[in-house]
């Protein structure tokens, strides 16, 4: 008996704990409700982060992603390798990756067909012109690819060569100042903002993690392919190895960079009389040559008019 009474009592006590805790059906609804509402809003954050991401990379990147899954099978891998040491060269335009750029070029070719096959059957002209516009549309849109990554590597290049004097000054200001090269690298990308700081950024980075810093500076050199920054590179590299002043070398370089702009700036001075040779004879001379000439040809047919109606 003394045991169903503990039981009945322990029983008891459970359940009326159970019911002092236990939620109400109105807790129990304010609960669904409160989830549902953090639910709501965990979902229109993500949208939203969704949509605050550039175009390219929510439609544009996804599409040629694809298209070079699709084509990438059938590319080389030396293409491939080639294709992505022109888009480090170009300083990666776009934040296009090899296989997005083959993607780009498949586009590209298939919208030059869509374009020139609407055109070629909405004008009016024979046949072979026909042709002709479809055959030169879609030469455009393969080549369009190309080309602007071309350009984009020629821009960044002219920019390089621009800067590379006035860089290697403040690097040796800065090493003359107490500096070590590491810390005049550090310095240039501080002050300066263009495409060689962003390479000098590059190679610090990878001087961190652990790379040696000649093999960082040549990776640095090979990247950017410049003639200039490749003998700058080269000469770091050999005074490094044979124990010579850095700020020597930096001095020497400064001024042989100079030169070699002064000597640029001076040939294109040269070819500038060969190159207005054609704008002169094919533009300028036949509007003076009206100019000038014109009213005395007009008086001469009026005299020449007049005497032949005397006659």
């Amino acid at each position: 008996m003394l045991i169903l009474i503990s039981a009945l009592t322990f029983g008891t006590v459970v359940l009326l704990f159970l019911g002092l805790t236990m939620k109400t059906e109105r807790e129990i609804i304010q609960d669904r409700i409160r989830q549902h509402q953090e639910m709501d809003a965990s979902i229109l954050s993500s949208i939203e982060a969704e949509l605050e991401r550039p175009i390219k990379q929510r439609i544009i990147a996804p599409i040629l992603l694809k298209l070079a899954n699709l084509v990438s099978s059938f590319t080389p891998a030396g293409a491939l390798r080639a294709i992505d040491d022109k888009l480090e060269t170009a300083g990666r335009p776009w934040s296009l990756s090899a296989k997005e750029f083959v993607g780009l070029r498949v586009l590209s070719t298939g919208a030059s067909i869509v374009f020139g096959s609407l055109l070629s059957n909405f004008i009016d002209a024979q046949p072979p012109i026909r042709i002709l516009a479809f055959v030169l549309i879609v030469f455009i849109g393969i080549i369009l690819p190309d080309y602007l990554l071309q350009r984009a590597i020629n821009n960044r290049q002219t920019q390089i060569r621009k800067v590379l004097a006035d860089t290697l000054d403040l690097l040796t200001v800065s090493v003359e100042a107490g500096l070590g090269l590491d810390g005049a690298m550090q310095k240039v990308t501080e002050k300066l903002h263009n495409p060689l700081s962003d390479e000098m950024t590059r190679a610090l980075q990878e001087i961190r993690i652990g790379k040696m810093r000649m093999e960082a500076l040549r990776d640095m050199a090979r990247r950017v392919k410049v003639t200039e920054l490749s003998s700058f590179v080269t000469a770091v590299c050999q005074a490094d190895q044979l124990g010579v002043s850095i700020a020597k070398v930096l001095r020497v370089q400064g001024e042989t960079l100079r030169t070699q702009r002064s000597q640029k700036a001076r040939e294109a001075a040269a070819k500038l009389p060969v190159k207005m040779l054609f704008p002169l004879v094919f533009f300028i001379f036949p509007a003076l040559f009206v100019v000038i000439a014109g009213p005395a040809f007009i008086q001469i047919f009026r005299q020449l008019g007049s005497v032949i109606g005397s006659r």
